[in-house]
């Protein structure tokens, strides 16, 4: 077997629920209007102001691609034609009181199954609803997603099996059963559901309890087929859920199951102690597909965050931002199912392009490449060495470090080393925030292909051409704009490292 791997490292540098009857006036069909302060992304969406978690409610309809996300208890709204550059709607489903719109989905209910909306293109929101508790309520949109009604009769589904947590409902249309499904947050395990118009819900089974990493509460489940390695004659579900912070994930992390779905239950195919994370990285959660794509591939986002410190970073009236968009596919790697994750096409951001080719590495190696917001491609050959990595952010002492542990066999993101500050709990306090995350790749490798999105403050990294992924946030000084190549314990050499600069998605 050939025992090489292939790492990219697209490094985009950082820039940087009833709602009113009445309608809301479109803002104008221009970039986003942001303010450029040091840490605003330069290609990731975020918020005008306010705080920006969860991706809600993922959709295409209509020639756009819809992107409601949690924004303080309500649901705001964003659309865009390529799923880069975004068009800010404002809010869609709205709180009322102290009953918040919390995470949910969105599903075209072509058929008027719910007997809700007009037309073929009317979109039903399934969201958690809170008061009396966590519930699950719907709302329903003829006019694109731009203005909601609430059903006469939320909630629609209540809690019947204790605990206080039954939230984030991923909601689907499952063919074979001829019946749309919900799978639901219930603590420790997803509860998953059956309906005929989204309204009328039954339990139909669980899966959860002894599977997999339960560091802390499950969360925002979502429950998909992806052809194995391009068979579309042999396709697997994925169950992918995210873990709240914890002590044994030192924050929040992002994990998936692969196996079988019959409409009914979901069966892991691999051991139930086998931990499969979708983003080894700090600040990957809630990630969630959209729904009624017009395209063949499956595609996701995430929320650039963590629950260690969700609202906590030193970005004044706005927080939070989102990953860029991720094809996703299924590949057989070791003998097992694994996703595999890749930015989509990055083309219309795309501007001057510079490559440096075949250079030697031994020690400190930097570049003549100075910027903010930037996608960097590269291959790393050796034959013998301790450690071999990028730095990105790099200023005069400062770096964020991506590369290969060649002692421990892992691939790496080390923040460690990035001077970040500032950044605090819910509480206000600080928290420990330079650290190194790393995932266990292959001991005997001796290439290294690099794939990464560097963008003001994060850096989102795929490996192995997706085999492994990570994403961080970085609070680092404005200046740092550097790149540098370094090696421990020998040389290597690098092949067709390019480097992009991406050009800003607001004005």
């Amino acid at each position: 077997m050939d025992r090489r791997v292939f790492l990219t490292v697209s490094a985009a540098a950082l820039l940087a629920a009833c709602t009113p009857e009445k309608s809301r006036r479109e803002r104008p069909r221009t970039l986003l209007r942001r303010s450029a302060d040091a840490y605003r992304p330069r290609v990731h969406y975020s918020p005008a102001r306010g705080n920006l978690a969860d991706p809600n409610g993922l959709v295409y309809l209509a020639g756009e691609y819809h992107l409601f996300f949690q924004h303080d208890g309500r649901w705001a709204h964003a659309a865009s034609k390529n799923r880069l550059h975004w068009r800010d709607l404002g809010v869609a489903i709205d709180r009322e009181g102290e009953n918040q719109a919390l995470s949910g989905s969105a599903v075209v209910d072509r058929r008027n199954t719910s007997g809700l909306v007009d037309g073929s293109d009317g979109l039903v929101a399934v969201f958690t609803s809170t008061d009396g508790g966590e519930a699950q309520s719907v709302a329903s949109s003829s006019d694109r997603g731009r203005t909601f009604t609430r059903y006469d009769h939320n909630p629609v589904l209540r809690h019947d099996g204790g605990g206080p947590d039954f939230r984030d409902p991923k909601v689907f249309w499952h063919a074979d059963s001829d019946s749309w499904v919900m799978v639901v947050s219930s603590g420790d395990h997803v509860s998953i559901f059956g309906s005929p118009d989204l309204i009328e819900w039954s339990h139909l089974s669980d899966f959860g309890q002894g599977q997999g990493l339960h560091s802390a509460v499950w969360e925002c489940p979502d429950l998909f087929s992806l052809p194995l390695d391009g068979h579309q004659d042999a396709t697997r579900w994925v169950m992918h859920v995210s873990v709240g912070a914890s002590e044994a994930t030192d924050g929040s992390t992002s994990q998936y199951f692969v196996g079988t779905f019959d409409g009914t239950t979901f069966v892991n195919e691999n051991a139930p102690d086998d931990v499969m994370i979708a983003d080894f990285g700090q600040d990957f959660y809630a990630a969630q597909t959209w729904s009624d794509d017009h395209q063949d591939d499956k595609v996701w986002i995430g929320w650039l965050g963590n629950w260690r410190y969700p609202y906590g970073a030193p970005t004044g009236t706005w927080h939070g931002a989102m990953s860029l968009p991720r094809t996703l596919s299924l590949e057989t790697r070791s003998g097992r199912p694994r996703v595999v994750q890749q930015v989509i096409d990055t083309a219309p951001l795309r501007r001057k392009s510079t490559a440096v080719r075949d250079f030697a590495v031994e020690g400190l190696h930097e570049l003549p490449f100075h910027h903010t917001a930037y996608e960097l491609e590269a291959t790393v050959e050796w034959d013998q060495l301790d450690e071999v990595a990028v730095q990105l952010m790099r200023g005069d002492r400062d770096f964020v470090s991506v590369g290969f542990d060649a002692r421990n066999g892992t691939v790496f993101v080390d923040r460690s080393a990035s001077g970040s500050h500032g950044v605090a709990d819910r509480d206000g306090n600080d928290v420990t925030f330079g650290r190194r995350s790393e995932a266990v790749d292959d001991p005997a490798m001796t290439q290294l292909r690099i794939h990464a999105i560097v963008d003001r403050s994060s850096i989102e990294v795929f490996f192995d051409n997706g085999r492994h992924v990570a994403s961080v946030v970085v609070f680092t000084d404005e200046g740092n704009d550097g790149i540098a190549w370094q090696t421990t314990g020998g040389r290597a050499t690098v092949r067709d490292c390019r480097v992009t600069e991406l050009a800003a998605i607001w004005s």
